[in-house]
């Protein structure tokens, strides 16, 4: 039989995908997935989300890996191990004691049980890894020298180095030594997973519908920072994916406030820019099933997504739902009244993967197309495409996007 691993991108069970792709390296069918959850279905309507029940599942199903360790005892190791990276080295109050327990028995070792990688390894490693006390210690040189010694020699392995790739270290308030050997404060930035230089490609994409705040300013000078430390390109883009907002005004006064602030951006765009090729892309995921029409009052489809219910267009056919996209491309009296959805997953935890909307029907006129368009995009759906299309290499989000993440990366996948 085979098995399928689906790895949650923004709240990643980190041992349990250590242990699929180290399983899968053995020659074992096991396939792995980023998606909205963290979840292994072994058929007859069984499943785990749990981190460590997917581990000890796909320990015991292959136990020729020897992810479980050989004996009773080691097993029993295994458990111990396990425990304590859930219990004593995630909490900040007993890290420093339980690093220090660590620190003793890695003494002689280069695993923590027997003489290779078990589960232990990797629910040990991803406490460390996912804890920024551990990045400030390794940072200050202050970190325990057998643990150090540990987690560089896993994280040089396969199957950690593809984990970095998924979740990347996280960001350290300590200070970095140069290369010179002097240590210097170096703030609060985080390493680019995959960055190269000469090849970093970022972005600064305000609404042109106010003043610049603190938080602009911070996201503009960020991304500035890594375009110029990795000589890269760093795009200038105005979202002006709503007509009832933009203002050219509020354009001329941004980029006045960015010149001011020291930035100089290489590339200049608006979303608008990308319309034609937004819109078709909309259409291909109405025709492919992927998204619907939708008529529902705001305030229903409101409870009907708290509710976790279909839509009752979402049966519609293919058909049907081009027929009310054209009504919306006219702008017409019922056209206006419609909205595109993605067909994503009403049953999902998070609200935002719900069948959020993608397209709106607006007929004010567009400070920069005036009124070709009647069918505008949303941010979420337009950000993903533009990105892309734009080749940008590192998108910076601010956190009130986290939720959002699994749809961008949906709007990505689905096209």
């Amino acid at each position: 039989m085979s098995y399928k691993v689906v790895i949650q991108k923004d709240r990643p069970a980190l041992a349990a995908y250590l242990s699929a792709l180290y399983v899968k390296s053995r020659g074992k069918t096991v396939t792995t997935e980023i998606g909205n959850s963290n979840s292994l279905d072994v058929g007859g309507n069984v499943s785990f989300t749990s981190n460590f029940s997917i581990c000890r599942f796909l320990a015991r199903t292959f136990p020729d890996v020897g992810l479980q360790g050989e004996s009773v005892l080691q097993k029993t190791e295994v458990d111990h191990w396990m425990t304590f990276a859930t219990g004593h080295l995630s909490c900040a109050n007993e890290f420093s004691a339980a690093l220090q327990y660590l620190e003793e028995r890695l003494t002689l070792v280069t695993f923590l049980v027997g003489h290779g990688l078990t589960v232990a390894d990797f629910a040990v490693w991803e406490a460390l890894h996912v804890n920024k006390l551990w990045y400030d210690l390794m940072a200050r040189d202050a970190a325990p020298v057998n643990v150090t010694r540990y987690f560089r020699f896993l994280s040089d392995q396969e199957p950690f180095k593809s984990a970095l790739i998924v979740v990347p270290k996280p960001q350290t308030q300590g200070k970095k030594k140069s290369e010179t050997g002097v240590k210097k404060d170096e703030g609060k930035f985080v390493d680019l997973p995959g960055a190269e230089i000469g090849k970093v490609v970022v972005r600064f994409p305000p609404e042109a519908s106010g003043f610049l705040h603190i938080g602009h300013a911070k996201a503009a000078l960020l991304n500035y920072h890594y375009a110029q430390l990795f000589k890269g390109k760093l795009i200038m883009r105005f979202d002006d994916t709503n007509p009832a907002k933009e203002d050219a005004d509020f354009e001329r006064v941004i980029l006045e406030d960015v010149a001011m602030l020291g930035i100089k951006y290489d590339i200049f765009s608006h979303t608008s820019d990308h319309f034609d090729l937004i819109l078709s892309l909309g259409e291909k995921l109405i025709r492919q099933g992927k998204a619907y029409a939708d008529n529902t009052d705001p305030e229903t489809m409101k409870k009907e997504r708290e509710e976790r219910a279909n839509s009752k267009n979402r049966a519609n056919s293919v058909e049907k739902n081009l027929k009310m996209w054209e009504e919306m491309k006219k702008g017409s009296t019922v056209g206006k009244t419609y909205c595109i959805r993605g067909m994503i997953e009403m049953q999902s935890d998070n609200g935002c993967m719900r069948d959020p909307t993608f397209f709106r029907c607006k007929t004010e006129p567009h400070v920069k197309t005036g009124t070709k368009y009647k069918v505008y995009p949303t941010y979420d759906f337009a950000c993903p495409i533009v990105d892309s299309v734009e080749g940008v290499t590192h998108a910076l989000r601010t956190t009130e996007y986290h939720d959002r993440d699994c749809q961008y990366f949906w709007i990505i996948d689905a096209l």
